[in-house]
């Protein structure tokens, strides 16, 4: 492994408060990337002396990064993961006992009919990565030892099971680990935890079936299909459910599942740039189970962010449903568009007492025929929850209704404040029914500023104007890529 180090500039630390809290925390050392460093910065300048622990930490942060090894698995390879040609012959038989903080396990394209299963953790900036192989990766990619194009493909495992901390499972590309889920009976997932998580990111991965998103006969079988999740932190460990802190879930893609993704017990989750569909069981209204975009119960500081939304049953996103919980959510920049129209479809839900705040900001919402916002079974709104700059459109409702509404863009009429009702089609084109379809061609009236946390759009643009809706208007730019070839950097 190749490692470069400015020692000068490693060892440049400022004990004043105000920088400390960036480069050093409880005396854990985090190096600086070297985008940090202007190119004719000049480090010498004057140094402080660095304290033993600092020393300490700086050491045993060579020691790792220095010495992280790479392994490597290929479907029907029978070795012992050291190279391509003597890789691990399934992602199920990753040696994870041998794996330390800043390993990298490269997963050839192919079908494994195994499972990655987590097994170990890596350390706070130095994480365990499992990477699916892609050809311009330069750790996983074309330039390894033994490399052939056809390791950059889907690499299709049966399930994705997180435990421990400090791991990342990256497909990649869109797309680059798949997991089929087929018609099995019961309560089964796609991806779910075996345990408490902690710091554990997971992108680039489709969960797929087992519906097909028509509601066909061959998916609403009572005993056969069940109650299929997609993407879950759920596990009982005999007194309450293991808690998941810190997940980060980027570009995953969930479709056809009941219920597509169901958080439990989590604390600062996010999931973001990402797509959920047809979370339909039956639209005839035999029920093998109650399907959902969203389901959670016990999640708190989460995020929801720049996902498109589409395709659904009944509830999008539904909060607290198995009595008291503790909940509380910032869901903007997401597109929600074009639900099954033949049931209860609605965006947000919350039941079992008093929970949030839940803030949405920035919302696109077109084609809901039932309700938009909801609280059953008594369930109520906390005070802070609030929800402004979204744009609704062709929905059976102005806005959501909710208490304190406002700078809403609507094509019907709004008795907000400062809410833009009867406005005119901006869409690129709603009839495509697509993402780029529902960008916008003109700026809407000024929404509410809402401050740096919220001021990037769907696309990644930096919102001035604050358009209602997920879209700034710009005259281009498109959703970002998915990321690939990431390096970790601890503040």
């Amino acid at each position: 492994m190749a490692f470069h180090c400015n020692l000068t500039a490693l060892l440049r630390i400022d004990t004043t408060a105000s920088t400390r809290d960036h480069r050093l925390k409880d005396n854990v050392f985090t190096r600086f990337e070297a985008s940090e460093i202007a190119p004719n910065q000049d480090t010498r300048g004057p140094m402080r002396r660095p304290s033993p622990a600092h020393l300490i930490a700086f050491f045993l942060f060579l020691t790792v990064s220095s010495h992280a090894s790479t392994y490597f698995v290929r479907a029907g390879a029978s070795g012992n993961g050291s190279s391509w040609a003597n890789a691990w012959g399934d992602v199920s038989s990753i040696s994870w006992s041998s794996l330390k903080a800043g390993d990298t396990v490269c997963v050839a394209g192919g079908t494994y009919s195994g499972a990655i299963t987590i097994a170990n953790s890596g350390a706070s900036g130095n994480p365990i990565t499992v990477k699916r192989a892609y050809g311009p990766d330069a750790v996983c990619g074309s330039t390894t030892t033994g490399w052939n194009s056809a390791y950059d493909s889907q690499a299709v495992i049966s399930q994705l099971l997180l435990n421990n901390s400090h791991v990342t499972i990256d497909g990649s590309v869109w797309h680059g680990f798949k997991i089929n889920i087929g018609s099995s009976g019961g309560t089964y997932y796609g991806v779910n935890v075996g345990g408490p998580t902690s710091n554990i990111t997971v992108r680039n991965v489709e969960v797929s079936g087992p519906c097909n998103g028509t509601g066909d006969a061959t998916c609403n079988s009572p005993g056969t299909d069940g109650d299929p999740r997609g993407f879950a932190t759920i596990h009982w460990n005999g007194s309450n459910y293991d808690a998941s802190a810190n997940m980060l879930i980027q570009y995953v893609d969930l479709h056809g599942q009941c219920d597509a993704f169901y958080p439990v017990a989590t604390t600062n989750l996010i999931f973001e740039h990402s797509r959920i569909a047809d979370s339909i069981m039956n639209p005839n209204g035999s029920y093998t189970c109650h399907d959902n975009v969203l389901i959670s119960s016990d999640s708190t500081n989460a995020t929801f962010r720049y996902n498109e939304i589409t395709n659904w049953h009944v509830e999008g996103l539904l909060f607290c449903p198995n009595g008291n919980c503790s909940s509380s959510w910032d869901i903007y920049g997401n597109i929600f568009h074009d639900p099954n129209t033949t049931s209860y479809n609605r965006i947000i839900e919350i039941q079992g007492g008093t929970n949030g705040p839940y803030h949405f900001y920035n919302n696109t919402i077109v084609g809901v025929t039932y309700m938009c916002s909801n609280a059953t079974n008594g369930g109520a709104w906390a005070s802070g929850t609030a929800f402004f700059n979204n744009l609704y459109w062709g929905n059976n409702f102005a806005d959501c209704g909710m208490s304190g509404e406002d700078y809403a863009y609507s094509d019907k009429s709004l008795s907000e404040s400062h809410g833009q009702g009867n406005a005119a089609n901006i869409f690129v084109s709603s009839s495509a029914h697509t993402v780029a379809g529902y960008n916008i061609t003109k700026h809407t009236n000024a929404g509410d500023n809402l401050g740096s946390s919220y001021n990037t759009d769907y696309n990644g643009n930096t919102r001035t104007n604050w358009d209602r809706g997920a879209f700034e208007y710009a005259t281009g730019g498109s959703k970002p890529a998915p990321p690939t070839g990431l390096a970790a950097l601890v503040h």
